[in-house]
């Protein structure tokens, strides 16, 4: 996808005017809410985050209930009733009219409950509004899932630039209007975004984070049906000088976009990249790109996510993940990923440095399609790192990588994954550094060197060990009938079972398994990934 495509979604660029996306005039984007001047400064790059895996013997369970104390006190209780009017008290017989006033009445501590009905309001989170504290939120709560609709006017159904807030129990029907459902800015560290649904908008996204947003939670929500044409429209958007944001255990499937966008400042500003951001056990699927789109973002962890149902199309190539641009500091971690045309892209799309520190870890890819079918395919980048994945059922190559679109593939390592695929590798000449070892291939797989092709089902390479040989790569590797023994559960067959290079990840046995899942382990093993620096 074009850099100017991915400026639509929240509406950052206009020419003499004339949004250049669309041609029509827009009302103000998302980047221009906060005005430049006003608009907090992003700290220096900090070190990659270090992720920790789920339980490796059972799968991500996305969805599951956010995490709330037993029992919660709140120091005062505001109602809002459809019924009601805002010159009442606000309390349960004599509730308020409207959310917009209640959330300028309630202070840290305090719970506002906002009774089913349907609500046409803007809501605006400004200076007007008081900010919760960390150990006294302020919680606005839905209670019988009230829906919120468009007023007709502006970009956003509700803008959040306060800190400490958690908005919960929502329906926001966008109605096919032009506007984002929620958009943040500024200090908004503690604020959570939960347990909401969001859908039916025809802007950029559902949901973004701009102007400085920092410290922000989107977790169980069901965000769908964000489109507008054959224009992109992303779940969510975490846009530049965004920081320490987290996506967590979130539906988001049939956007026009991806499920999730981190977006590169590149070819509209001079902002500093969005910084830390976590994607972790959601469920995204069926969108007509990707399930995570990372242009220039740093410190990035997805993980733990079940990704599906991405197909070729006119501005996608059926990507499940893509990490292009100058993306830097990136882990891509125990996800399972199918049915898509690609798994995980690195690379491509460049404009400065190529994508730098990126670990491919402990995925799960299958039943991947045509007409490419490639499992990991690494065009262009810098120390990256693909371990301890299992691929399996793909149509096309387990691994492609060298073929110097947008540069080469510098100091690629490849150790202890469980490729069991018949077409094996596609390596191009643009892999300086290259490092293929501990790897497990499934009896009789193929390998090539030389142009990037889609194989035949029916077509034959060098066999492992003339690769060997020719190519000094994957000497201490093997092949086996036996290395998987259950594709769905992918569970390691003898062939792979301690079989591994030890690279200071924890396991079980004698040594690692080959391939993502570790057997043999107790249950309820929580192992924590190391940061590899080889």
């Amino acid at each position: 996808m074009s850099t100017l495509r991915s400026l639509c979604l929240i509406g950052a660029i206009s020419v003499g005017g004339l949004t250049a996306c669309t041609g029509n005039k827009e009302p103000p984007s998302a980047v221009g809410a906060i005005p430049d001047g006003t608009r907090p400064t992003v700290p220096p790059t900090r070190p990659a985050p270090e992720p920790t895996r789920p339980p490796v013997t059972t799968d991500p369970e996305p969805g599951a209930p956010a995490e709330q104390p037993a029992s919660v006190q709140y120091s005062r209780e505001w109602f809002v009733s459809p019924s009601g009017n805002d010159t009442a008290p606000g309390t349960q017989d004599k509730p308020l009219r409207t959310i917009s006033k209640a959330i300028t009445q309630a202070g840290p501590g305090e719970i506002i409950r906002v009774q089913k009905g349907t609500y046409a309001e803007k809501l605006v989170f400004d200076s007007t509004v008081r900010a919760g504290t960390t150990k006294a939120p302020i919680t606005l709560r839905g209670e019988g899932t009230p829906k919120l609709v468009p007023t007709g006017d502006g970009w956003y159904m509700a803008l959040v630039q306060r800190p400490n807030w958690r908005i919960e129990g929502f329906e926001f029907d966008v109605r096919g209007q032009r506007q984002l459902a929620v958009t943040f800015a500024g200090d908004t560290q503690g604020t959570v975004l939960a347990d909401n649904e969001l859908h039916s908008g025809t802007f950029g996204s559902g949901i973004s984070t701009d102007g400085g947003a920092r410290g922000v939670t989107i977790e169980n929500n069901h965000i769908h049906h964000f489109a507008q044409g054959s224009d992109d429209s992303h779940g969510i958007v975490i846009a530049p000088t965004s920081r320490d944001i987290t996506v967590r255990g979130n539906d988001i499937h049939d956007n026009s976009g991806d499920s999730v966008q981190c977006l590169g400042p590149e070819g509209f500003s001079n902002d500093t990249p969005a910084n830390g951001l976590v994607v972790e056990n959601n469920r995204m699927y069926d969108n007509r790109e990707n399930a995570v789109d990372l242009k220039t973002c740093h410190n990035v962890t997805v993980r733990g996510n079940v990704m599906h149902g991405f197909a070729r199309t006119a501005t996608a190539r059926g990507e499940a993940v893509v990490v292009h641009y100058s993306a830097k500091n990136i882990a891509i971690e125990d996800n399972d990923i199918s049915d898509a045309t690609l798994g995980v892209s690195v690379g491509g799309n460049r404009v400065g440095a190529p994508p730098t520190n990126v670990s491919v870890r402990r995925n799960r890819i299958h039943d991947l399609k045509s007409p490419e079918g490639a499992a990991i395919r690494i065009e262009n980048g810098n120390d990256v790192r693909v371990l301890h994945n299992t691929v399996t059922g793909v149509s096309g190559f387990a691994l492609v990588v060298g073929h110097g679109t947008g540069g080469a593939s510098s100091n690629v390592v490849v150790r202890n994954n469980l490729f069991n695929a018949r077409h094996a590798v596609n390596l191009g000449p643009e892999a300086p550094g290259l490092t293929m070892e501990s790897n497990g291939y499934q009896a009789g797989a193929n390998f090539t060197f030389g142009d990037f092709f889609a194989p035949a089902n029916d077509w034959k390479g060098t066999p492992l060990a003339t690769w060997k040989q020719e190519r000094s790569l994957d000497v201490n590797s093997s092949e086996s009938a036996t290395t998987l023994t259950d594709s769905k559960s992918f569970t390691p067959g003898v062939g792979a079972v301690d079989q591994g290079m030890d690279l200071g990840l924890p396991f079980c046995g004698a040594a690692p398994d080959i391939g993502a899942v570790e057997s043999g382990c107790p249950e309820n093993t929580q192992a924590a990934t190391a940061s590899l620096t080889e």
